[in-house]
């Protein structure tokens, strides 16, 4: 069923709960205070290998490291390797950094590389990740210092998949779900399911000692509650996780601040192709001139995002301009309605041509944008029910194919071989993430052509032509680019907010001068 929401109860609670005043969460001057962040969802699962979903990945930022990492810019450049080479383009030999050690004390070695991504690899094993490595044939650890990878053929994709944090040697996935142990500036000392996870400054990081000496993830899945808590002083951080049409009540805040950077974070609608409606093209095209996108980024979003019609935003290489573009125009969602064999049965009136149901997690943000979809689609004749569940049982669902539509967003994405991950045809799951069941002959050459090269020309010819038959195709309506938006607690000094959202950014982050 559709929840409804009401904002404008908002700023009387808050105003409301201010006026009791509160402790603040942490104190100036004092590298052991906790800085308490606001976190909408608990995370899924912490073993790098395997956690995909965006809570768990904002974490292991923080807890792992990996052989290389992703620069503001896109490139990339070494994290537990000091540097690397490509004697040919088939093999990549990385040189590890000397002294660096894990938080239990074990030095990082070549072959907890090998063995990291030998065991993602698997079969058997349960990571969604694994179609990012179809073309590595082998890994070789030949000393402690040096790590080669050897492929089966080009692929200039695969850095974008060697940032993986790197785990010890015989690390157990169903111990490191909840318990992991990395290289990383922080280290795990708490994890209460549904309730916080509390990280620590770990003295040996290879970097130096993060100066902000303990984090807690504090879980709190109602938004109203975040923002409350923002307000009283109790939570010292949120970080893209405030409905953008209620942070602008931060800006003038004696306590908090809100800082806001263009992002590459991907809002996308994906349909279920093996559904009988959805596997009509013209719906999904009728849908997508249905959408008045302009008005969710200007009313929900307060235009803190950009409109997205790929995967790219604007200024990455792999961007695409010559894609199929769906501006909102209701007349012609409901010509193609009508071409595809679903006509209006009564024109105006309250039946629909048919019903679909439509699943999301209970952020409150992310119901807003339900019902306005909802309400888009039922002005063409097409009936939506919104069912809301906590994220974890949504996002099984999803990760399972349980589902007619859903949205969601992707952050991180720099390299534009992720879309093997997500619309190749044998990306399907448990293999990958293309959980719409998409299949397209010539989807997956361009795809694999552009693997298969580290040519960047070549690489972008193939891209572009992946862009342009999805844009036609639509297994995804692209819907925005959201900006990135922390309200951060005014004694904090050096965050920087990185275009896909990542937080490590708080390792080299301080508490300032009262």
């Amino acid at each position: 069923m559709s929840r409804m929401r009401h904002p404008s109860i908002i700023p009387v609670l808050l105003l409301a709960f201010a006026s009791c005043g509160g402790e603040r969460a942490g104190a100036p001057n004092d590298a052991g205070s906790p800085l308490v962040i606001a976190w909408d969802n608990a995370p899924a699962n912490l073993d790098p290998r395997i956690g995909n979903d965006i809570s768990s990945g904002r974490i292991s930022d923080l807890v792992h490291a990996g052989l290389i990492r992703v620069l503001p810019s896109g490139d990339y450049e070494g994290d537990l390797a000091s540097s690397w080479t490509t004697p040919d383009d088939r093999t990549i030999v990385f040189t590890m950094r000397d002294g660096i050690s894990f938080h239990d004390g074990r030095p990082v070695r070549a072959s907890d590389v090998k063995f990291t991504y030998d065991s993602l690899m698997s079969e058997g094993f349960p990571s969604p990740k694994k179609s990012g490595y179809a073309t590595v044939a082998a890994i070789e650890a030949p000393d402690a210092k040096t790590v080669v990878f050897h492929l089966k053929e080009p692929n200039g994709g695969i850095f974008d998949n060697l940032t993986v944090g790197i785990v010890p040697t015989g690390s157990d996935e169903k111990l490191f779900r909840t318990k992991p142990i990395g290289a990383g500036p922080y280290r795990l000392v708490e994890n209460l399911p549904d309730e916080s996870v509390v990280l620590e400054a770990f003295a040996g990081y290879h970097r130096g000692k993060p100066s902000i000496g303990r984090i807690e993830f504090r879980i709190i899945p109602d938004t109203t509650t975040r923002m409350l808590e923002l307000e009283r002083g109790s939570v010292g951080l949120a970080i893209n996780s405030l409905p953008l049409d209620s942070v602008g009540k931060f800006e003038t805040s004696p306590r908090v601040r809100v800082v806001s950077e263009p992002g590459s974070r991907w809002e996308y609608l994906a349909f279920n192709l093996g559904h009988p409606k959805l596997g009509n093209l013209l719906v999904r095209r009728a849908i997508a001139h249905a959408i008045d996108r302009e008005r969710i980024v200007r009313d929900l979003l307060r235009s803190r995002a950009k409109l997205a019609d790929t995967m790219f935003p604007v200024g990455h290489w792999a961007r695409s301009e010559t894609v199929a573009r769906y501006p909102y125009d209701k007349r012609e969602a409901k010509r193609l309605l009508d071409e595809a064999g679903f006509p209006d049965p009564d024109g105006d009136g309250p039946a629909m041509r048919f019903n679909l149901v439509y699943k999301t997690s209970l952020d409150m943000e992310a119901n807003q944008r339900a019902e306005m979809v909802q309400q888009m689609l039922r002005e063409v004749g097409i009936g939506m029910e919104i069912r809301s569940t906590e994220f974890a049982v949504f996002y099984d669902d999803i990760q399972k194919g349980n589902f007619e539509l859903f949205a969601l967003r992707r952050g991180g994405i720099s390299d534009p071989d992720f879309y093997y991950t997500i619309f190749h045809s044998k990306s399907a799951p448990p293999n990958g993430q293309n959980r719409g069941r998409y299949a397209n002959a010539e989807v997956d050459r361009l795809i694999e052509a552009g693997r298969a090269t580290m040519d960047r020309t070549k690489r972008k010819a193939a891209y572009d032509g992946v862009q342009r038959i999805v844009s036609e195709e639509l297994p995804y309506v692209s819907l925005y680019h959201l900006d990135n938006v922390a309200v951060v607690d005014r004694r904090i000094e050096g965050l920087k907010l990185h275009p896909s959202g990542f937080i490590d950014s708080l390792a080299k982050a301080r508490w300032g001068e009262k």
